[in-house]
This record gives C-alpha cells, structure tokens and sequence, in this order.
C-alpha cells in the first residue's frame, strides 16, 4: 500500500493556490518535485491525482493542474505585506511595508487585509509558525478568543486575545510563554488565514 502523508497533501494544496496566485499559472510537477523533495514525479501525480479526487482541484486534458479550478481572478484586492512594526508608527507607514499583492477576493474576502511575517514560535499550537504570512483584517476591535495583531510598547505581537473587567489578557498558544496581562492595547486587525512557508 502506497502512504500518502496527509499534511504533505494540504501543504502541497497550500502551496498550488498561493503559486497561482503569485505566478498567475500553476506550479508543474517538477516544482512540486522540488519544493517537496520528492523521489519521483509519479510520487507527485499521486499527491495530485488524492487533491482532484477530492476536488480541491482539477486537471486539464493534459493532466496538469487547471489554473481557475474554483477561483475568479477578475476579481481581486489590494493587500500590502507590513513589515516590522513599531509603537507610535502608522502601520501603513512606508518604511513598513515590503511589497504590495493582489488577491481574489474569493479566497481572501473584500474586506480590508494586510499581510504580516509571523516571528517567534509563541503561537504555534495555534498551527502559526515563525516565517508563516499572516492574513490579517484591518480593524480596531476584537472578540474575546481572535487571534489578533496588537501594539504594545516594543512593537507588534500576534496573541489570542481576552477582555476582562480591568484588564486585557494576550495568550500565546504555546506553553513556554505566559500571558502578556496589560489595561489597554491597540488591536490593528485580526488573523483570518495562515500562508504556511515551505
């Protein structure tokens, strides 16, 4: 029996969609041979072959992988990737920001977004690793348990966010870190998706 590594298999799905995106084209099995080291290319075709059974995509008449399987390009937003984030700055600030995308808005939503490198490891049992691209909603209000962007006093921190009567809680989702307790803080947006670097 032929084992398939089911979080090689969404990581691969992961990594398809965000080429289409960046490339306007799909990545061939040779690219996914390599981004993966994989051994074989048959190897690959099986990976692909599971994520069309399972309709996360489709292939054309050649077999590769369709481009626009469930995506409308026409329709797309402006999304700037935010650097390093400093307190007292505006967080558009140009010094901030690395690069400027444009996402379907299928994927992504209509919402306002911007887009931040995750640093640390502080969150990770919430599946964000450090070098992961964050999707992040612009706004300046949280519910308790988002995950959000916060300003404190050194800079930016993605936390799981708590309101208490006198008291703002920001919980990292990793049990070497304790919580970060302070009266107020300013919540630039909150996490709606995490782009996994390969």
């Amino acid at each position: 029996m032929k084992i398939i590594d089911e979080r090689k298999a969404e990581c691969m799905l992961e990594f398809v969609r965000m080429y289409q995106i960046n490339n306007g084209k799909s990545p061939s099995y040779r690219t996914l041979q390599q981004q993966f080291k994989l051994s074989s290319l048959s190897v690959v075709k099986r990976y692909i072959d599971l994520l069309a059974d399972r309709k996360f995509i489709k292939k054309d008449s050649s077999g590769a992988i369709d481009l626009s399987y469930n995506v409308n390009f026409s329709q797309t937003i402006t999304a700037p990737v935010v650097g390093e984030v400093r307190c007292g700055e505006p967080i558009f600030a140009q010094d901030n920001i690395e690069a400027v995308y444009r996402l379907p808005t299928e994927i992504f939503g209509n919402g306002e977004i911007f887009l931040l490198h995750a640093q640390g490891d502080s969150m990770e049992d919430a599946g964000i690793r450090s070098g992961d691209l964050l999707v992040i909603k612009k706004c300046d209000t949280a519910e308790n348990g988002d995950i959000v962007v916060a300003l404190l006093d050194d800079g930016a921190t993605v936390k799981r966010f708590y309101k208490k009567n006198t008291h703002v809680v920001l919980h990292p989702e990793n049990e070497k870190y304790n919580d970060i307790i302070a009266k107020d803080v300013a919540i630039l947006g909150i996490v709606q998706q995490c782009i996994h670097k390969f």
